[in-house]
């Protein structure tokens, strides 16, 4: 999906599954890609294309450093540590800035590495992207490690040493030890983000499947449980605010649908839309939705809908439980 995002910023849920089919031949969902989407951070368009952007900086900066142009170089040290998205740095981001450079300039991938490239991911993509820049410091001999001879002489005072053979054994000895202290601590910082990476991975497996719960009561099989809470609870406070008196025989069922509605809002499932309103749109802005009328022409081009359900969200996760559905007013 980041793949062929690179090539269009703007690309949308329904463009992504197009393009994933002629590109892959990979047979996906609009529902499946706007999961992906919302479970990387990224449901949100205007801050997917951004995270997009950054990535398309980097990597032409990256280009002209991986040439020996150190302003270049500095540059991308630069640009490749700020923040993607509003100044929030993802955890995404060095995933999506790996795959971007290789779709940019596919030269690189004389070792045909793209598919294991794709397959990583965002805790080992970033120590990858590490690894690039520090390849790119190794070549031209850029400043990345700290000079550690400096700081020995600095501290103990300057020696000579009779034979320039020998200084320079010593040199390349200390920036080695440099180079594996560097390596040692990022080998250990990066076990670390795996074992946080797991364990966020662990919870999100718990979000889904919580969610994959109440999509259940909610599919059809089950009668569309949580849009009928909604039409229930609704119709009784209609009956309620005009005095009807409710047969006595039926409270049991009432306090049962309460405590089912009381059980969901405490499990942070909320309705997306309001049941019967009525909006004026543009395409983009149903593109969630599951939308029955006439195509849009343009994305320009607005029309009234009616809400008729409401869909559902796990508020906490941002997961989409089920779509709302809406109908063009004619």
């Amino acid at each position: 999906i980041f793949s062929v995002i690179c090539k269009d910023f703007d690309m949308g849920p329904r463009k992504i599954v197009d393009c994933m089919e002629e590109s892959y031949g990979y047979d996906i969902t609009v529902d499946e890609v706007i999961k992906i989407l919302r479970g990387v951070k990224m449901g949100i368009p205007g801050e997917r294309k951004e995270i997009f952007k950054w990535a398309d900086r980097v990597a032409t900066s990256f280009s002209k450093a991986i040439l020996g142009d150190k302003k270049a170089f500095e540059e991308f040290d630069k640009i490749r540590k700020e923040p993607a998205v509003n100044g929030e740095k993802r955890r995404v981001q060095e995933r999506v800035v790996n795959i971007m450079i290789y779709e940019k300039y596919p030269e690189i991938d004389v070792f045909e590495d793209m598919e294991r490239l794709l397959s990583l991911g965002n805790t080992l993509a970033r120590y990858l992207f590490f690894d690039i820049a520090d390849a790119i410091c190794e070549v031209y001999d850029f400043p990345l490690y700290k000079d550690k001879e400096k700081d020995k002489q600095d501290h103990q005072g300057k020696k000579k040493i009779e034979k320039a053979e020998k200084q320079l054994s010593h040199e390349q000895a200390l920036k080695k030890v440099a180079q594996l202290e560097n390596t040692l601590e990022r080998t250990d910082a990066m076990l670390q983000d795996l074992q946080k990476e797991f364990d966020v991975q662990l919870e999100e497996s718990k979000s889904k499947e919580l969610a994959e719960f109440f999509a259940k009561l909610n599919s059809e099989k089950y009668g569309c449980i949580l849009d009928e809470l909604l039409v229930v609870n609704k119709g009784v406070d209609r009956l309620r605010k005009s005095n009807y008196e409710l047969p006595i025989e039926i409270n049991g069922l009432l306090i049962m649908v309460k405590k089912l509605i009381q059980f969901v809002r405490d499990s942070h499932i909320e309705p997306i839309m309001k049941v019967n309103s009525v909006r004026e749109v543009v395409a983009s802005d149903i593109e969630y939705c599951n939308y029955d009328g006439s195509p849009f022409e343009s994305p320009e081009e607005k029309k009234k809908i009616k809400v008729i359900s409401s869909g559902w969200v796990y508020k906490d996760k941002d997961l989409q439980i089920s779509r709302p559905k809406v109908k063009e007013e004619k």
